[in-house]
C-alpha cells in the first residue's frame, strides 16, 4: 500500500511520516514536497501512484486572515484538480479541526475544504475521511504557532513570562495518540466524518503549573518530576524536546569527597523506573537506536565515553565527551537516535535509568545509525 502525506515536514506530518516509516514498514511512503502543489506534473505523478493521501498541509496562522483562507483553499483546490485529472479512486484522509464550525478564517477554510472534498468524493469516486481534530501537542511543535503548550514550554525554558488571557478548559490530544487514530482510519472503507477523541480536558493554568514544576524539578535540580499518569509523561517529553542539547548537556554529578573516596547521587525520581548498567570494552559502540516515549538518563561513572545524538530526519549531530573522572550525565530526548562509544583504554561503565520497565514485546526501540 502506497501512502503520501502532504505536509510531511510539519508538526503532525513529521510524527505521522516517521511513525509509519519505523512502525509499519509494510506501507510504502511516497515523499510529497510542498512545492508539488505548484507543479501539476509532479502532483499528478504522486496522486496517480498512491492508494492513500493523508492531507495535513495547511496554514494555521498568518498576518492576515484572508491569507489563511486563500492558502488553505488553494491546497484543497489543487488536490481536487489533480484527483480529477488522474481519476484517483483511493482514499483521502483530511486533517480538519474542531474549529471547522467557527467563523474565523482558519475554521472557514477547514469547513469549506470538507464540503469540497465530500462533493469531489461523490463526483470522482474516491473515499473521503474527515478527521475533526482537537488541540494537539507534542515534541517539536512550533512555539507561538501550533499550540499554547509549545509556547509555554519554550517560554519557560527561555525565561519568558507566559501570559494566560483565559483560563478555560481545553481538549488536548498527544501527537502519538493522534497519529494512532489517523493510521486506524486507513482501514475505513466508506466516506465519513470522525471526531478524534481527546486525551484530556484540562484548564490552561493547570498545564502551566505542571510546566513550571518541570522547570523547577528537572532544569534547576536535575531530578525527574512526578510523572504518575500518561498525560504528565507526554507533557514532560514535550517540554524536554525544547531543550537545545548542546547548551544543556552534559550535566555534572555532584561529588562528595573525603578520605574514603567519593559519593554522588545519580538521580532523584518521583516516578517509577528501571536502573541498569553496562560495561563496554574499549573501542566498542552501543546503541544506534531511538525511542518515541521513553525518558532515559545515561550516567558515566568510570571510563571515557563519547555520546552522539541526532534527531530523526535531521543531519545535525551532537557529540558529548563524558569522563568517569568527573561523573556526568546526558538525558535522551525522544526521536533522537543515539550511541555510546568507549574512547578510552579501559572499560567504560555507564549507569542507566529509564522511566518504564523493559518489555521485549513493546520495547519502544527503533534502530537508526547516528
Amino acid at each position: 500500500m502506497k501512502i503520501a502525506v502532504t505536509g510531511q515536514d510539519g508538526f503532525i506530518g513529521y510524527h505521522l511520516y516517521n511513525t509509519i516509516k519505523y512502525r509499519f514498514p509494510s506501507f510504502k511512503l511516497v515523499n510529497f514536497k510542498k512545492t508539488y502543489f505548484q507543479n501539476q506534473k509532479k502532483i499528478d505523478k504522486i496522486v496517480s501512484n498512491v492508494d492513500i493521501i493523508i492531507h495535513l498541509a495547511g496554514v494555521n496562522r498568518d498576518i492576515k486572515d484572508e491569507s489563511i483562507l486563500k492558502k488553505n483553499l488553494f491546497l484543497t483546490e489543487e488536490l481536487i484538480n489533480s484527483i480529477s485529472r488522474t481519476t484517483f479512486s483511493g482514499k483521502l484522509i483530511f486533517a480538519s479541526s474542531i474549529q471547522q464550525k467557527d467563523d474565523n478564517a482558519y475554521g472557514v477554510s477547514k469547513r469549506n475544504s470538507v464540503e469540497s472534498f465530500f462533493s469531489a468524493s461523490s463526483e470522482y469516486g474516491f473515499t473521503f475521511i474527515n478527521l475533526v481534530i482537537p488541540n494537539v501537542f507534542g515534541p517539536f511543535c512550533k512555539p507561538h504557532y501550533n499550540s499554547f503548550i509549545a509556547t509555554f514550554c519554550y517560554n519557560s525554558l527561555n525565561k519568558i513570562q507566559n501570559i494566560i488571557k483565559k483560563n478555560k478548559d481545553v481538549p488536548l490530544i498527544y501527537i502519538d495518540n493522534l497519529v494512532q487514530q489517523i493510521i486506524q482510519k486507513i482501514t475505513v472503507d466508506s466516506s465519513d466524518e470522525f471526531k478524534v477523541i481527546e486525551d484530556i480536558n484540562i484548564k490552561v493554568k493547570e498545564v502551566q503549573s505542571m510546566i513550571d514544576n518541570f522547570n523547577k524539578v528537572y532544569i534547576k535540580n536535575g531530578n525527574i518530576p512526578d510523572l504518575n499518569n500518561p498525560f504528565k509523561i507526554n507533557l514532560f517529553n514535550t517540554f524536554h524536546s525544547y531543550i537545545e542539547p548542546k547548551n544543556f548537556f552534559p550535566r555534572k554529578h555532584r561529588l562528595i569527597k573525603d578520605d574514603r573516596g567519593a559519593f554522588s547521587e545519580i538521580l532523584k525520581s518521583s516516578s517509577k523506573g528501571q536502573v541498569s548498567f553496562s560495561i563496554t570494552n574499549p573501542g566498542h559502540i552501543r546503541g544506534n537506536h531511538f525511542h518515541t516515549r521513553k525518558i532515559e538518563r545515561f550516567s558515566v561513572i568510570e571510563g571515557e565515553a563519547e555520546i552522539n545524538i541526532k534527531k530523526i530526519g535531521s543531519n545535525k549531530r551532537f557529540s558529548f565527551n563524558l569522563s568517569g573522572k568527573t561523573p556526568s550525565y546526558v538525558d535522551m530526548q525522544v526521536w533522537y537516535t543515539h550511541n555510546i562509544k568507549n574512547i578510552g583504554d579501559s572499560n567504560l561503565i555507564i549507569l542507566f535509568w529509564t522511566n518504564e520497565f523493559y518489555n521485549e514485546n513493546d520495547s519502544d526501540t527503533f534502530f537508526e545509525k547516528v
